[in-house]
């Protein structure tokens, strides 16, 4: 019997690439190539395209860019998604991606729907100050729009959450708690 390859791919949808949000994402790679997973890794900030479909090439062909992120995420059988969220918000190039990438019709005129069928995946949602403490009064952060209306909505299921208070620096009890429960995750491509 042969065993079935796990195929990640990280999705870092910080547009600042920081050192905090590089560091929760190497504590996952790094759990999930542990398990003998293969890793692909895609920085929304180093892609190349409009995020607002209004405004793309005239033959409505998607930018090379985008073609290669839905590759990408097809290729894959786990996808994570590391966001920061800033009080209430997305950065716009992020919510573009996210349209342009898994919203119906925006990536391929001629299908009514983008289907990622058989992908599990998981949001990993580092807040900003102001949106930890909304956080922490009502649990409803903002990632859950990217949980149920883009990756569940486009048949990416089941989807885990993390939900990570702003993290100032690593060297601290906090950070190091979530460094290795993310390499954790990692390791069960959870």
């Amino acid at each position: 019997m042969f065993a079935l390859m796990r195929q990640l791919l990280i999705i870092n949808a910080d547009i600042d690439k920081t050192p905090t949000t590089a560091a929760l994402i190497n504590a996952y790679k790094d759990g999930a190539q542990a398990a003998e997973a293969v890793v692909k890794e895609i920085a929304i900030a180093d892609l190349k395209f409009n995020p607002n479909k209004q405004f793309t090439l005239s033959n409505n062909e998607p930018e090379p860019d985008l073609v290669q992120a839905v590759n990408a995420i097809k290729w894959a059988s786990h996808v994570v998604i590391f966001c920061p969220v800033y009080k209430d918000s997305i950065n716009s190039k992020i919510k573009g991606f996210f349209d342009r990438v898994f919203m119906p019709d925006q990536v391929f005129i001629s299908c009514s729907s983008v289907n990622f069928n058989g992908r599990s995946g998981r949001v990993v949602s580092i807040l900003d100050e102001a949106a930890w403490q909304d956080w922490q009064v009502d649990m409803k952060p903002t990632y859950l729009a990217v949980k149920k209306l883009t990756l569940e909505k486009r048949g990416i299921k089941p989807v885990h959450t993390s939900t990570i208070g702003h993290l100032y620096n690593l060297d601290n009890e906090y950070s190091k708690k979530w460094i290795q429960k993310l390499y954790s995750f990692g390791l069960k491509l959870i």
